[in-house]
């Protein structure tokens, strides 16, 4: 007997789609105003790099709280607590008037980020028969880098020329962020009516146990494998938003205009699209994930040397490739906690990776623009990024093969 599956999760999709894309614009629109907010506001990098890295510490803080807001009062209206939060504050980032208040409008603005946001993936499987799971993830999270590069390239090409200053920049993505916030409030439902049916024929959710809090994060902590996930992700994360936040800038001081520097930046998360569909696919077939992770994280590690020191169609080159190998590992990566502790400790387990990631993004910003602050020079900070992605190399050597149990374990690997 076909499963029945509610039509209604397409449009769950799309307005999950737009509140991704409005996360992604509401962080990434700050950078490439970065140069002209430094000049008013008398900010050096490491100030910089430090309101970049608020959004990912207000993820570490909250993302575990944010997930249990919404275990005990839903995923919708959760999320519309969140974006409201970021959609409000993001737009008061424009009355900012020094590097305080500027910091305090940021933090809060993440605060909303962290709360919506991990709430979203939960989308895909409240709505979707398992065997669409991988593909409507897919599709839904890259409305995330197309937020992330859209802003880069409207924000010096359309936002600054219409409304005249990086004030207005935000005022407008605020609005924005509210009217897509209005947009899943009036269409976004909680869960199909035949949540609880779908799920009993569900060939998995049988099998997945409920297993106390305290058990799921001992399991989890106990395995070493685990660790070794973790600091891949801390790696993977740590590199690319140290280098997507600076390289506006990075390009502008060494002469290319704005808006080509926007144009250039936004190609690493245009290509992660296809990185992240076509690698985990071939992942999938060949039932391996280290190869997929160590070899690939060489190559990036070169592809992100030249993206920050090349210069023409090398850098054109390099910032394509490097979008395109980041995202390919992000979803290997991210699949390997169920593979390694089993599905009844998959939530504890994704969480732990991501909280790994977002330590890395918060870190690694404040780093690169600390080292461009006291040497001068954005140099150092390209070579402590290629660094960050040859540890994660070693890390790819470390990690437990896991391919052959791609499909669902319920219970822990030794």
């Amino acid at each position: 007997m076909n499963e029945k599956v509610s039509s209604y999760r397409w449009v769950m999709a799309a307005v999950t789609w737009l509140m991704l894309f409005s996360l992604g614009a509401s962080w990434f629109c700050f950078t490439p105003m970065i140069v002209m907010m430094m000049e008013e506001l008398g900010m050096n990098f490491e100030q910089v790099g430090f309101l970049v890295a608020l959004v990912p510490v207000a993820l570490v803080i909250l993302c575990i709280p944010g997930g249990m807001f919404a275990d005990r009062f839903g995923i919708r209206p959760t999320v519309v607590v969140g974006c409201l939060i970021m959609g409000v504050f993001g737009l008061l980032r424009g009355f900012s008037t020094s590097f305080p208040t500027l910091a305090i409008t940021m933090f809060l603005c993440g605060v909303g980020y962290a709360i919506a946001y991990p709430n979203l993936p939960k989308v895909t499987g409240l709505w979707f028969p398992y065997k669409e799971y991988a593909l409507a993830s897919g599709i839904m999270f890259t409305g995330m880098e197309v937020g992330i590069a859209s802003s880069l390239i409207l924000t010096p090409a359309v936002l600054l020329p219409l409304t005249g200053s990086w004030q207005g920049v935000f005022i407008t993505v605020g609005v924005v962020a509210l009217v897509i916030t209005l947009i899943w409030l009036l269409l976004a439902k909680e869960s199909p009516s035949n949540l609880a049916a779908r799920r009993s024929k569900d060939p998995f959710s049988g099998k997945i146990k409920g297993v106390p809090f305290r058990k799921s994060v001992s399991a989890v902590l106990s395995n070493k494998h685990m660790w070794t996930v973790m600091l891949t992700c801390l790696f993977l994360l740590a590199p690319q938003i140290g280098l997507l936040s600076f390289l506006p800038t990075m390009l502008e001081l060494r002469g290319t205009d704005p808006t080509n520097a926007g144009l250039i930046t936004s190609m690493i998360s245009w290509f992660m699209i296809p990185g992240s569909f076509i690698t985990p696919m071939v992942s999938d077939r060949l039932r391996v994930r280290k190869p997929f992770i160590w070899v690939t994280s060489i190559l990036a590690a070169i592809a992100l040397y030249f993206t920050g020191t090349a210069t023409g169609s090398a850098l054109w080159a390099s910032v394509i490739v490097y979008g395109f190998l980041i995202g390919s590992m992000a979803p290997i990566i991210l699949s390997m906690p169920v593979e390694l502790v089993g599905a009844s400790y998959s939530a504890t387990a994704g969480g732990f990776t991501l909280v790994g990631g977002y330590i890395g993004a918060m870190i690694a910003p404040w780093l690169v623009g600390y080292l461009s602050t006291t040497t001068g020079s954005f140099l150092p900070a390209i070579l402590m990024c290629t660094a960050f992605t040859g540890i994660e190399v070693v890390c790819g050597l470390l990690l437990k093969e896991t391919g052959s149990k791609r499909q669902l374990n319920t219970s822990p690997s030794p």
